[in-house]
């Protein structure tokens, strides 16, 4: 088998997976697809297709870093589709495209390793395993681990240095640090040489996404240690593991909802780990199932920034896995030479495994307005969640969960990141147990639990977003002209010298006029402000962070030195020098 027919048929094999919605218009509806991702890359596709760089979300978590979140994608070229195709078909075309390319990895990786039979069968048994596909809901991991395997080919293959730091660059750019970081350790374990050279061109290639995310990690909740319930809640048991063999049952970790890899790989894998080329992959699913099952009491320990969910490591479990099977395969292909037997595995992989994923596929219209409340909750004032300790059954849309509140521009006193500012993580609950602080914060709408469902609760004592305040405690409302994903607009006719306040939260990188003159921010609380005199004043806030600028200068000049070192570049520099210089004599 060719290369190209393989990646023909791997294509093939995932367009099948997608047809469905693909062909009706739908979206995946399954998890984390309707509440989470699908309003982020909306919310971010409007605002980068009317040529505005979505730095900062207003409207959840009394404002946040958006760009810097490295899951928004913005500088990742797979995600420009949104751009370019109506939401629907991009969101399934996206999803489609990763699950491609991870078949398209593991056949250059395990070509290294085998025959193009066993290194087909390989990859399908990679793009169909629950541990692969039960990440497509949260697709970051997802688009990330997609490219682990291409970046252990070019480790293996000794690919050149411009292009194996381009994998690594684009595997961060992905959307998932911890697969990123995973996969450039096993790519410097394997390749040895350039590691240096490798490194420094990956981080810059990747900095102008890397340097923002760096910085908002600094002083946010993963700055401190995990609790200890939520560590158990998603860790993986020993007996957690031998579900990947059987095809039915359920593991007590949430993060994987599908284990089952297929009793093809599993029988495989029990062959191959007799190799001594088995050696490195073993050590690779000994350390995953190490994390995963039995360091629960260590990672609470420790000050994490990135592994929050031991189950996480899971899908490089699952590669291990099937790197052992087509060691396994190789042997068996030797003892039993039949020309139809790869196919008849082939076959046996998706008999097996296709009516297991099926649930993860599960689709329905794309719905701009999810949420059945009013358009005017969360409007003038943010939103706050009162849950019983005991709810059972979670309405998502009534409760506003995730960022659903993106598609209307709802203002959310809460966020669904998996990064928060620690400042404002302890001010929010704090305010959750103080009328006067959820005043404080704009809080105008409670959602709480009701006798026949969920109920809104106007709070008619919240502050307003913006206002004036003084020494005395008198207050002023100010007139909150706009307030967009880069900058916020303000009046104030202010009845002495007092203090300006927009309830978003302080960060580096706002900047600050007064009538046009720069002046000295300053904090109130968790929230930004700025001292007034009397009088009427136009207040202009512009985020601008730092971070960015010298990311998008490490970005430009790697992308700059890769362009120059590229075979074309220099033969083409050399022959219009030399034709030149041919003219001129």
């Amino acid at each position: 088998m060719s290369r190209r027919v393989a990646f023909f048929l791997i294509t093939l094999l995932a367009l099948a997976m997608f047809a469905r919605p693909l062909f009706r218009g739908e979206v995946l509806t399954f998890r984390d697809h309707s509440d989470y991702f699908q309003p982020m890359r909306y919310f971010t596709a409007v605002e980068l297709r009317n040529f505005r760089l979505p730095l900062w979300n207003p409207y959840n978590a009394s404002g946040e870093p958006w760009l810097a979140n490295p899951q928004i994608g913005v500088f990742y070229p797979p995600a420009w589709i949104f751009l370019v195709v109506p939401f629907a078909p991009a969101y399934v075309l996206y999803l489609l495209l990763h699950v491609a390319l991870l078949g398209c990895g593991a056949f250059m990786l395990f070509s290294r390793m085998g025959s193009p039979g066993g290194a087909f069968i390989g990859s399908v048994m990679v793009m169909l395993c629950g541990p692969a596909l039960s990440m497509l809901d949260v697709s970051n991991n997802l688009t990330t681990f997609a490219w682990i395997p291409f970046v252990l080919w070019c480790a293996m293959a000794e690919v050149s240095p411009m292009a194996s730091a381009a994998a690594i660059a684009m595997s961060f750019l992905a959307g998932e640090p911890f697969f990123a970081a995973a996969g450039a350790v096993m790519f410097a374990i394997i390749r040895r040489k350039n590691i240096i050279d490798i490194a420094i061109t990956a981080f810059c290639l990747a900095g102008i996404q890397l340097l923002p995310f760096l910085a908002l990690i600094a002083g946010s909740d993963r700055a401190g240690a995990v609790p200890r319930e939520e560590i158990l809640r998603d860790s993986m048991s020993l007996g957690d593991w031998l579900r990947i063999a059987v095809p039915s049952g359920t593991t007590h970790q949430q993060f994987i909802p599908t284990v089952y890899m297929g009793i093809a790989a599993v029988l495989l894998a029990i062959v191959g780990i007799w190799s001594r080329r088995a050696v490195g992959w073993l050590l690779l699913l000994a350390a995953s199932v190490l994390v995963s099952a039995l360091m629960s009491d260590v990672l609470t320990r420790l000050p994490l920034t990135i592994i929050r969910y031991p189950a996480r490591v899971v899908p490089l479990g699952a590669l291990a896995i099937v790197a052992l099977a087509v060691i396994g395969w190789e042997r068996v292909r030797r003892l039993l030479p039949f020309q139809w037997l790869p196919m008849a595995v082939v076959a046996l992989i998706i008999v097996d495994l296709v009516p297991r994923i099926a649930p993860l596929l599960e689709s329905a219209q794309f719905n701009l307005h999810p949420v059945p409340w009013s358009r005017t909750v969360g409007r003038d004032g943010k939103i706050v969640r009162l849950m019983p300790p005991n709810l059972r059954v979670l309405d998502r849309r009534a409760w506003i969960a995730g960022y659903l509140n993106l598609f209307e521009h709802r203002f959310d006193a809460w966020t669904a990141a998996p990064i928060v500012s620690e400042s404002y993580t302890r001010a929010y609950a704090a305010a959750l147990a103080r009328r006067d602080l959820l005043d404080r914060m704009s809080v105008a709408y409670v959602l709480t639990a009701g006798p026949s469902g969920v109920v809104v609760i106007h709070n008619p004592t919240a502050w307003p977003m913006a206002y004036w305040h003084d020494s005395s405690g008198r207050i002023a409302q100010a007139s909150l002209l706009a307030c967009t994903t880069s900058a916020v607009f303000a009046t104030i006719d202010a009845p002495s010298d007092g203090v300006v306040v927009v309830t978003q939260q302080f960060s580096k990188g706002w900047e600050v006029e007064i009538d046009g003159v720069r002046a000295a921010a300053v904090r109130d609380g968790v929230f930004r402000a700025v001292r007034v005199r009397a009088g009427h004043h136009a207040i202009a806030w512009r985020y601008r962070p730092r971070s960015l600028r010298i990311g998008f200068a490490l970005t430009f000049i790697a992308f700059a030195r890769m362009l120059l070192s590229t075979g074309f570049v220099k033969r083409k520099w050399h022959e219009n020098f030399f034709s030149r210089k041919k003219n001129f004599s």
